[in-house]
C-alpha cells in the first residue's frame, strides 16, 4: 500500500480508555494516513465488515460478546481477505502463536504499543495478507487466463459432485480443445497464442451463466462445470453456442484467423458417480468428438469407453511393436504410363502383429502420431528404405528411385535434416535416388522453417514431393518458391476419374498446375485400365496404383523387378494390403 494512502482501520474493543490510546497513538503516527472507526462488540463489528471495506482490524480478544480466538473465527468467515490483528493482556507466546495459526497476522499485548509499533504493524499485516492472497491466486487461478486453474477446478467438482448428491441435481461436464492450435504458434508466434487463449477464455464466459465454472487445464484444454442441468437439449444448446462463438474469426496481431474447438460431455449420473469417472469420460467424448472430425460435440456413452479401452490396447501394443520390431516394409512400383517403365517404388509400412498378421497403416498411424512413437518409426521406416536402396543396387539392378512418407512430427524435428543424411551416409544409399514425401499441412506450418529444410534436403540431392495433392491447404503463392519435385494426386480424385465427375476436372488441373510448375505429377490409386488411359491421355508423368502392382515384401522386390524390367508389364492382381 503507498505511504501516503489512507489506511482504513475497525478496531473492535470494549474498553474506552483503550480505544483513547489507539486513538493517540495513530495521531502520533510519523507517516501515514489513517482513519479509525472504533467499536465495541463482536456483532457490531461483522455488521461494519459487512456493509464496509477496512484495509485492517484491531481485534480484542476480551469483548462481552465474544471468547478469546473464536472471535477471530467470526470476523473470518465474514471478511477472510482482511488482514487481523490480535490484541491480548497477557504477553503469552503461547497464545500468540495459536493467534497466528488461527488466522491473525500479529499478536499485540496491551500496555506495550507505541505508535511506532502499531503503525508498522499494521502496514506490514497489510502487506503479508495481500501477498498471501496473490500466493492464493496463483495457486488456484491460470496467470495468463485468469480462470480457475487444474487445482481449483479439482476443487470446484468436489464441491459440486457433494451439491449435487445432497440435492438430488445433475452435473454436466464439458472438456473442450482447441483443432489445431499447434499451428497458431508455430506460423504467428507464441505471443499470438496466448493472445487466442485470453480471447477463446473470454468467449467461453459468455457462453455460460456466471455461476457455472470454467477452468484451463493447461495449453488448450479447457473444462466447464455446469451444475444444476436438467437436460440433454440444454447442455447441446451451449455446446452449440460455443461452437457458434468460436466461429468467428479472430484477430491476432493483424491476423484474421479462424479456429475451431471440440467438445466431450458426460453427466452425473449418468456418466459416473465420482469426479475421477466423471472427467475420465468427458476427456474420452472429446477424443470421439475429434476422431469425427473436430468442431463438434459428442455425448458420452459406453460404446467409448470400450472404444477407448481398444485404443489403449492399441497403443500399448505399439510400444511393444517398436521395441519387437514387428513393423516391416512393402515397396509399391511407380510407372510412366505410356511406356511402362518403371520409375520409383514407394516405401510403405506395415505392423506385422503377431496375431493378427499384417495390419494395414491406416489402422495404426494416427496413434503413431498422436503417441510421438511415429518420430522413432519415421526414422527406422527411412533407414530400413535406404537399405534396401542399396541392395538394389549391388543386385546390379538399374537405378530405381525410392520414395519414403515423412511425417509432420518427423519433420518438425529440429535436427531432421541432419538425421536423414546420417542415415545416407551410415547406409551408404545414394541421396540422388531418395525422395521424401510430406503432406501439405506440412508445408503450411512454419513456413521459413520448411523452406530451409527443403532447401537442405535438395542441397544433399534429396527429391521431395507432396503427397495427398489437393487434400489440405497448400499456399499457390509459396508453392512456387519452394524446392518441390513433384506432386501427388491423391487417390480419392482418381477412383471416379472415369465416371464424368468432378474428379477429372480436378485431376487435369493439378496435372496441368505441376507441368506448368516443372514439377513431376504421379497420380496414385490406380486399379482400372480406363483411369489408366485417361491419365495416359492427360500427361501424367507416372502412376502407382494395383492395376500393376500391389506393394510388394522387401524380399520379392528384387525378383519382380528384374522380371518386369526386362519386358512390358501388363497387370498384376492385387490380392492383400
Amino acid at each position: 500500500m503507498p505511504e501516503d494512502s489512507t489506511v482504513r482501520v475497525l478496531l473492535v474493543e470494549d474498553d474506552a480508555s483503550e480505544v483513547a490510546l489507539i486513538e493517540n497513538l495513530i495521531s502520533e503516527a510519523p507517516s501515514g494516513r489513517f482513519a479509525l472507526i472504533s467499536v465495541g462488540l463482536v456483532r457490531q463489528a461483522l455488521d461494519h465488515l459487512s456493509q464496509n471495506n477496512y484495509d485492517v482490524l484491531l481485534l480484542s480478544l476480551t469483548l462481552p460478546d465474544g471468547r478469546g480466538l473464536s472471535n477471530l473465527n467470526q470476523v473470518q468467515a465474514i471478511a477472510p481477505t482482511i488482514p487481523v490483528i490480535v490484541i491480548g493482556n497477557v504477553n503469552d507466546e503461547r497464545l500468540a502463536l495459536h493467534a497466528v495459526k488461527a488466522g491473525a497476522q500479529d499478536y499485540l499485548v496491551k500496555g506495550r504499543i507505541d505508535s511506532h509499533v502499531l503503525v508498522r504493524v499494521m502496514r506490514y499485516a497489510i502487506e503479508r495478507k495481500r501477498v498471501d492472497e496473490r500466493l492464493t491466486y496463483l495457486a488456484h487461478y491460470d496467470i495468463l487466463t485468469g480462470l480457475p486453474n487444474r487445482a481449483l477446478f479439482r476443487d470446484r467438482m468436489t464441491r459440486a459432485f457433494a451439491h449435487a448428491q445432497r440435492y438430488a441435481h445433475s452435473i454436466a461436464l464439458m472438456f473442450l480443445d482447441l483443432d489445431h492450435f499447434k499451428s497458431i504458434n508455430d506460423t504467428l508466434g507464441h505471443d499470438s497464442g496466448d493472445q487466442l487463449l485470453k480471447t477463446v477464455a473470454r468467449r467461453l464466459e459468455s457462453c455460460v451463466r456466471k455461476n457455472d465454472t470454467i477452468a484451463r487445464l493447461g495449453g488448450d484444454e479447457f473444462t466447464i462445470i455446469l451444475e444444476d442441468v436438467s437436460n440433454a437439449d440444454d447442455i447441446a444448446s451451449v455446446a452449440q453456442k460455443i461452437l457458434d462463438t468460436m466461429s468467428r474469426s479472430f484477430s491476432l496481431d493483424g491476423h484474421e484467423v479462424f479456429v475451431t474447438v471440440s467438445i466431450g460431455i458426460a453427466f452425473y449420473p449418468t456418466c459416473g458417480l465420482d469426479p475421477i469417472t466423471l472427467i475420465k469420460n468427458a476427456d474420452t467424448a472429446l477424443y470421439a468428438a475429434k476422431e469425427q472430425g473436430r468442431s463438434c460435440f459428442k455425448f458420452f456413452n459406453p460404446q467409448m469407453h470400450l472404444m477407448a479401452s481398444e485404443r489403449l490396447s492399441t497403443v500399448t501394443a505399439l510400444r511393444h511393436a517398436v521395441q519387437r520390431k514387428e513393423f516391416v516394409l512393402h515397396y509399391q512400383p511407380l510407372l510412366e504410363p505410356r511406356t511402362q517403365r518403371i520409375m520409383a517404388v514407394e516405401a510403405l509400412l506395415r505392423w506385422n502383429h503377431p496375431e493378427k498378421g499384417l495390419v494395414s497403416p491406416n489402422q495404426f498411424i494416427a496413434l503413431l502420431e498422436e503417441t510421438g512413437l511415429i518420430i522413432s518409426v519415421g526414422e527406422w521406416v527411412l533407414r530400413a528404405a535406404c537399405v534396401q536402396s542399396k541392395l538394389l543396387e549391388k543386385d546390379g539392378l538399374p537405378p530405381v528411385r525410392m520414395n519414403v512418407n515423412v511425417s509432420m512430427r518427423q519433420f518438425q524435428q529440429p535436427d531432421f535434416v541432419n538425421r536423414v543424411a546420417t542415415i545416407i551416409e551410415e547406409t551408404g544409399a545414394n541421396p540422388s535416388l531418395l525422395q521424401i514425401e510430406v503432406t501439405e499441412s506440412v508445408l503450411a506450418e512454419n513456413i521459413p522453417a520448411t523452406t530451409a529444410k527443403l532447401r537442405a534436403l535438395s542441397a544433399i540431392g534429396i527429391k521431395t514431393a507432396i503427397d495427398d495433392f489437393g487434400t489440405g491447404y497448400c499456399s499457390l503463392s509459396y508453392l512456387k518458391h519452394l524446392p518441390i519435385h513433384g506432386i501427388k494426386i491423391d487417390r480419392t480424385f482418381i477412383k471416379d476419374i472415369e465416371t464424368g465427375t468432378n474428379d477429372a476436372a480436378i485431376a487435369n488441373a493439378i496435372i496441368a498446375l505441376g507441368h506448368s510448375l516443372s514439377m513431376e505429377v504421379v497420380a496414385e490409386g490406380v486399379e482400372t485400365e480406363s483411369q489408366l488411359a485417361f491419365l495416359r491421355g492427360q500427361g501424367c508423368d507416372i502412376v502407382q496404383g494395383f492395376f500393376y502392382s500391389e506393394p510388394l515384401p522387401a524380399q520379392a522386390l528384387p525378383t519382380w523387378l528384374r522380371e518386369n524390367m526386362a519386358t512390358t508389364i501388363h497387370r498384376i492382381p492385387a490380392t492383400g494390403l
